[in-house]
């Protein structure tokens, strides 16, 4: 009883959060059609500075940084490649099995995967997980294109994509962070303040706008589809990949990095990626939602258990 208590009080400042960002879309302060926005801003701005404080800030001592770094893409390949050849066989409609690949393997890791580590592990922890970002992110970008290309017979751009992983805020705050953490740059504390400042604004702002898309309006039309992805998401994943990373040894943040990575709710840019690349994007937003929704409990049992046995 005591372990479930403090895993609730652990958790409970990100569910206060989200609670927060749905009051606000009932009060009509934040706006369905602002989020998209809203998303792209945190990404630019607050998620920037805090991805580059991490990587930057980072201690590295006693952990193994290429093999965490390892396991991260091979973790996220593997999963791509399961997906790629079982989901197929069960759903024909391109459209729909493009969508439900990517949601099976690509979850909301870069918002949820620092906020838990930080509110779990303490924010002067979070550089294991500031490198599976930037492993896994530009990641999830290429599967994503491959995943839609292939399945559609579309030839696939390597060139647009390689620009458009370049060009990610994330990945080039992650390569800023590495290079000052290198070269050992430190900053004069007038700028090094307002800096670290502007990063812990990105937990919160994050978990406020995750807890403003949360709902299922639209779920009755694919009610079963969207429950057979969500349990790929949010239960097979992380089934298939943690106990691995507890057996190679991985505990604490690095564990809570990789535990994120796949077991948290999917990513909230793949409803754009699904329009945009020809998929059935009213099918994605639905999986969005509902993994978003039935997370709060999936993780909080992911993290509860990790925590009995001492893991994390």
């Amino acid at each position: 009883m005591e372990l479930l208590k403090n895993t609730f009080l652990a958790l409970f400042p990100l569910y206060f959060y989200m609670g927060t960002g749905a009051v606000l879309r009932r009060m009509k302060v934040l706006k369905t059609e602002d989020l998209p926005k809203l998303n792209a801003f945190l990404f630019r701005s607050f998620l920037f500075f805090s991805l580059f404080n991490n990587v930057r800030n980072a201690n590295f001592s006693g952990m193994d940084s290429g093999k965490l770094m390892l396991f991260g893409g091979l973790s996220v390949l593997f999963l791509f490649g399961l997906y790629m050849l079982v989901v197929p066989r069960i759903i024909k409609d391109y459209r729909q099995s493009s969508v439900a690949i990517q949601a099976m393997y690509r979850s909301n890791f870069v918002l949820l995967g620092m906020a838990y580590a930080e509110q779990l592990c303490g924010a002067e922890n979070l550089g294991p997980v500031s490198l599976l970002v930037s492993v896994v992110v530009p990641m999830f970008n290429l599967l994503a294109v491959l995943t839609f290309e292939l399945l559609r017979g579309g030839k696939v751009n390597v060139g647009r994509i390689l620009l458009k992983i370049i060009q990610n805020p994330l990945i080039i705050a992650s390569l800023l962070g590495a290079v000052c953490a290198a070269l050992k740059i430190q900053f004069p504390e007038y700028l090094d303040k307002p800096m670290k400042s502007l990063g812990s604004v990105a937990t919160p702002f994050a978990m406020v706008l995750v807890g403003a898309s949360l709902t299922l309006k639209s779920l009755e039309k694919n009610k079963k589809l969207v429950l057979f992805v969500s349990a790929a998401r949010l239960i097979l994943s992380p089934l298939l990949v943690v106990p691995v990373a507890v057996l190679l040894g991985f505990r604490d943040a690095a564990l809570v990095g990789i535990l994120t990575a796949t077991a948290a709710p999917t990513a909230v840019v793949s409803v754009a990626m699904s329009y945009e690349l020809g998929g059935d994007g009213e099918l994605a937003a639905e999986i969005v939602a509902t993994t978003s929704l039935l997370s709060l409990l999936t993780m909080f049992l992911w993290v509860l258990a990790l925590r009995g046995m001492g893991y994390c």
